[in-house]
């Protein structure tokens, strides 16, 4: 028993309206608990406890009084065990789950036919997890083993579907997972909108030619090649006095559209975004001059800047000044800068698409949510069905 003890009722007092207004958790959990007559109130205890001090499992009995889990409905405080049958058992339905959550949306009309998708991964603590593989770490942990996930997310912030991959699965794979969940609720003519990782000719094919027709909103991946051309195309359209100028939220920016078959290319130029790139490569370029600075004191004195070892023996490294007639230039500035160009669908006003793909930081913000908020840096739960469970509640 905790004596003396404070918490805060909130979070329980929004459960509750939650599932009194709305019967979200009888229409979710309702027929999936089982023999377990508590499981929709152990359920709504560890969505507390991540709305609240978010503690490890293992700790909830501990630091939530008698008290709070009166007021969620259960007679005495779980045992740890009972915590961790429910996520295994959550995790085991998950699809049946998140296939309710979207019925459940679809049903109140909660759906928004603007949709922002978006991936990230997250890492484990130890070595173990069947889940984890090794891949580019978005969390700067490359020695650890990772899942991604994918979220979409409505531009009225209601999220509508979630895939989890293994770390080693890119985005422009991962793709076709996260499409094929969230068009079970979406209608025709619904829009995705994502970002350059995900942006392949198979996956805009695939939102395109389904039985249902939607439309896409994406990022050009910014490679020097393609873009010269469009860069190209820019100049020559404004210079004939064809390129639209408009502001937003305190920028400036010029497009010019270009139409290939079913796609416009909207090809973007913002002066503020050319000298904020100018001079964040300028600083890198300084900041390479003072690394190598050592090494040209050493050339200038003669001295070795180090040395190869070889089954022959060692190899001495030697260099030479190689001087330019004119001053040397940032090689990190490619003439890109200020520039970048969006892919849709649809045939729009330029500002109308910027504004739209601007707020794809609502997807940005819910996963920011999911890792710092719900604290998913590491996952320590190793068992797959716990792992699925701890992103979904």
């Amino acid at each position: 028993m905790h004596e003396n003890v404070t918490f805060p009722i909130g979070n329980i007092v929004l459960l509750d309206r939650i599932k009194k207004d709305f019967g979200y958790f009888d229409f979710l959990f309702g027929k999936i608990g089982g023999k377990a007559k508590d499981f929709q109130k152990i359920v709504k205890s560890l969505i507390y406890n991540k709305l609240t001090d978010n503690v490890s499992i293992n700790q909830i009995p501990n630091i939530y009084p008698d008290e709070a889990f009166e007021y969620l409905g259960l007679k005495e405080t779980p045992a740890e065990r009972t915590f961790y049958r429910t996520i295994e058992r959550v995790g085991d339905k998950f699809e049946i789950i998140l296939e309710l959550h979207q019925q459940f949306l679809v049903k109140n009309d909660l759906v928004s036919k603007e949709q922002f998708v978006d991936f990230s991964s997250t890492y484990f603590e130890g070595t173990k997890p069947e889940m984890g593989a090794l891949g580019y770490s978005r969390d700067g942990a490359p020695g650890k083993k990772q899942i991604t996930f994918g979220i979409s997310t409505g531009i009225n912030n209601i999220p509508t579907a979630l895939t989890i991959q293994k770390g080693n699965v890119q985005d422009k794979t991962h793709f076709d997972h996260i499409f094929k969940a969230v068009s079970k609720v979406l209608g025709e003519g619904s829009i995705l909108i994502f970002d350059c990782g995900a942006n392949t000719k198979t996956n805009k094919k695939m939102i395109r030619n389904g039985d249902i027709k939607y439309h896409y909103l994406t990022l050009k991946a910014k490679k020097k090649t393609s873009y010269k051309s469009i860069i190209q195309f820019f100049l020559q359209e404004k210079k004939k006095g064809n390129a639209k100028r408009f502001e937003m939220n305190g920028s400036f920016y010029e497009c010019v559209k270009l139409k290939k078959e079913d796609e416009t290319n909207y090809i973007f130029f913002s002066e503020k975004l050319y000298q904020e790139q100018l001079q964040k490569r300028e600083r890198k370029y300084l900041k390479l001059l003072e690394k190598n600075d050592k090494d040209l004191k050493k050339v200038k004195k003669g001295k070795k800047l180090g040395s190869v070892i070889t089954k022959d023996g060692y190899i001495i490294l030697h260099g030479s000044i190689q001087k330019t007639l004119a001053p040397i230039s940032n090689p990190f500035i490619n003439g890109l800068e200020g520039f970048f160009a969006l892919e849709s669908s649809v045939d729009d006003e330029p500002e109308n698409i910027l504004s739209l793909y601007k707020d794809r930081d609502k997807a940005e913000k819910f996963i920011r949510g999911l890792k710092d908020g719900l604290e998913l840096r590491p996952i320590r739960h190793w068992s797959p069905l716990a792992g699925e469970c701890n992103l979904f509640c």
